[in-house]
């Protein structure tokens, strides 16, 4: 397989840290849509009252 050289050394170094950092930032990516689109239908109640 042919890959970049400092991906290689990235991947080797950080391989065990990779799948908690990538998921945690995955969760964080999700909370942060859940919490705009709350905020987002909130404003839209408070609109039509």
């Amino acid at each position: 397989m042919i890959s970049l050289p400092g991906i290689e050394t990235l991947v080797r170094t950080f391989g065990p840290f990779l799948i908690p950092a990538t998921l945690f930032v995955l969760g964080a990516i999700g909370y942060l849509f859940l919490w705009l689109l709350t905020r987002n239908r909130r404003e839209t109640y408070a609109a039509d009252e």
